[in-house]
């Protein structure tokens, strides 16, 4: 089987640079991650997964962040428009049947769409408990405060996302919802003692524990490590992620180029890897930058795709989306 860079990059447009192509071909990194900027219209998306597929493999983990709701990076006719997550969460409080009953349909609508496309990853379900006062950063992306129900929601996703040949990132490990801040610009600290955030905060991730992947938090938890992000602590990496919550599939980091880490993408990535992380995650496309991480962490252990994402990736489903939609919208509109 083969390996590759511990590494996933996005680009910057609708069809890949000259310089793109050297990067891919000279360093192989692990996948590629699609953004709105990338994704223009049907047809030009198809063909870019098609070039990325010819000059890596057919098994090329290309992820995107289709959450529903504000978090949609495709926003083309042909692509269902899907509801956040609290829309579900807030229906599962007065109708638990229907709110289950519609997240799967939403979660058919987009799982299978993605597969149609050659999508074959998806950077949800978020399994965050947001506090009142949280940055907003989350927000709506959550299915609720509670974590029993946040449990049992993103449970569905894991579920049918893997069967329509989705894999999932459940996120952000181990827990993103007291952050007061925004990670996509400043650092946040979360200062809540462990027995409140292992006994809240948690749960979900250990609840969920079995999914393929999962993407680090840019926050400090200042009850495990005063000092660094859990992106770059090895023991929250490996005391908290991998034995407290049991978590034993694909850790990759947020995005590294997040204002929450320094400006130094290629040390911080080394370090996210030197911590415990199997990936570094690069969203932003600049190739410099890019290629400064690549050669910073070339001598690293290079990763394989696993057989765990592969038997995902293999599996198909056929759906009727335009009797999906409407029974989703039955559903959504007999119990307002």
């Amino acid at each position: 089987m083969s390996k590759f860079l511990p590494l996933i990059v996005g680009l910057n447009g609708i069809e890949l640079s000259e310089n793109e192509k050297k990067f891919i071909l000279e360093y192989k990194p692990w996948g590629i991650i699609l953004f709105e900027r990338n994704c223009r219209t049907y047809l030009e998306l198809l063909k870019l997964i098609e070039n990325l597929k010819k000059y890596t493999h057919e098994n090329l983990p290309i992820l995107i962040d289709q959450e529903g709701g504000r978090v949609s990076r495709l926003n083309f006719p042909e692509f269902p428009k899907t509801l956040p997550a609290k829309t579900f969460g807030s229906l599962y409080l007065k109708d638990k049947q229907s709110a289950i009953k519609a997240l799967t349909l939403n979660t058919k609508l987009i799982a299978y769409s993605l597969k149609q496309i050659g999508i074959n990853v998806n950077t949800a379900p978020v399994l965050d408990l947001p506090i009142k006062n949280e940055s907003g950063v989350i927000g709506d992306r959550a299915y609720g405060s509670d974590k029993n129900l946040v449990s049992e929601m993103a449970k569905n996703v894991l579920n049918v996302n893997s069967a329509y040949g989705i894999a999932s990132v459940i996120k952000h490990i181990p827990g993103h919802g007291k952050a007061t801040l925004d990670s996509h610009f400043d650092l946040p600290k979360i200062l809540d003692e462990a027995n409140i955030l292992e006994n809240e905060d948690f749960i979900p991730f250990i609840e969920l524990n079995s999914a393929p992947l999962a993407m680090t938090a840019h926050a400090i938890y200042t009850a495990y490590d005063k000092i660094n992000a859990a992106t770059l602590s090895s023991k929250i990496i490996n005391e908290i992620i991998r034995e407290k919550i049991g978590f034993e599939g694909v850790l990759m980091s947020d995005d590294i180029s997040m204002k929450a880490m320094s400006p130094d993408v290629a040390n911080n990535s080394l370090a996210a890897l030197n911590a415990g992380c199997d990936l570094v995650l690069h969203c932003n496309g600049d190739i410099d930058e890019m290629t400064l991480i690549a050669n910073r962490i070339l001598d690293l252990d290079l990763i394989e795709v696993s057989e765990t994402l592969l038997n995902i990736f293999k599996n198909e489903k056929s759906l009727d989306v335009t009797e999906t939609q409407r029974e989703l919208t039955h559903i959504l509109n007999g119990t307002n």
